[in-house]
Parts: structure tokens; C-alpha cells; sequence
């Protein structure tokens, strides 16, 4: 009996030993890729049409902001650009969902907080960090193609 448990035991852990140990080292090596490529800029993407929304300022006056907005994408998420085709501009397939945070975002700002140069470097952080916890994609920077506040 201890003949046969030797026999079929001890190659199953010794199996189950390797596995777990290519497992740990291997597969698992693939992460840290993953994560040097999510934080290694990638290409552009640039919404085609710019964004007009009101702003969070009270007052009898309302104020509005056009703002134009290109995402740089990491290269992990490089591939979820379909590239531009004739007339036909470059597309993402999660493009309303980005819309809607840069949307929201905008909105939550009055005028003079996007007047400011550091209003407006907090506004793009606050994009970055919405699209990379909200969607698929991960982007590593947002650009203004256009900006104007009324």
C-alpha cells in the first residue's frame, strides 16, 4: 500500500509543485508587462467633435465652455483604436462612455475654475482617472484641441 502511494503520490505533488511554481513565475511575469504598458504612452485619440456644455456657475448669466478633447492612450489600450478609413475618422467603441466623463466633468467646473491654468490641469487628471477606473481603456494623458470659455 505505501509502495503504491509513493508509486502515484509523490509524482502528483511533484506536479502540482511545478505547476504552482510556473504559475507564480511565469504567467503571472506577463502582469508587470501589463502594467509598464498601461503606463507607456501609446497613440492619440481625438474626438471628432468638441464638447459645448453649461458650467456649474450660479448667477443669472449662464456660462458655457467649448472644449475640444484628444485622449493619449497607453499602449495596452492601443489597440482599441480603429484607425481612420478615407473620410472616415479614427472610432473607439467605448466613445460615448468617454464622452459622457469628459461631459460630466466639465460641467462639475465654473468659469473661473477653468479660466485657471491649474483648473484646467485638474479637469484633465480628473478625465484620466474617471476613464482608466470607469472603462476598459487607459489613457495617460488628455490634450485641449480647442478651449473657449463664455
Amino acid at each position: 500500500m505505501k509502495k503504491k502511494l509513493l508509486m502515484f503520490g509523490l509524482p502528483l505533488v511533484l506536479l502540482l509543485v511545478v505547476g504552482f511554481a510556473a504559475k507564480t513565475f511565469l504567467l503571472d511575469g506577463g502582469g508587470a508587462d501589463e502594467a509598464a504598458l498601461a503606463k507607456e504612452p501609446g497613440p492619440v485619440y481625438a474626438m471628432d467633435e468638441a464638447f459645448v456644455v453649461n458650467l456649474a456657475d450660479r448667477g443669472e448669466v449662464p456660462h458655457f465652455a467649448k472644449v475640444g478633447v484628444a485622449l493619449r492612450f497607453s499602449k495596452l489600450s492601443a489597440g482599441k483604436i480603429t484607425p481612420a478609413a478615407g473620410d472616415a475618422p479614427a472610432t473607439v467603441e467605448d466613445d460615448a462612455q468617454l464622452r459622457d466623463i469628459v461631459i460630466s466633468t466639465l460641467q462639475r467646473r465654473s468659469s473661473a475654475q477653468l479660466a485657471s491654468a491649474g483648473g484646467r490641469e485638474t479637469v484633465k487628471k480628473e478625465i484620466i482617472a474617471a476613464v482608466n477606473e470607469q472603462t476598459e481603456v487607459k489613457v495617460v494623458d488628455v490634450y485641449y484641441t480647442e478651449f473657449a470659455v463664455q
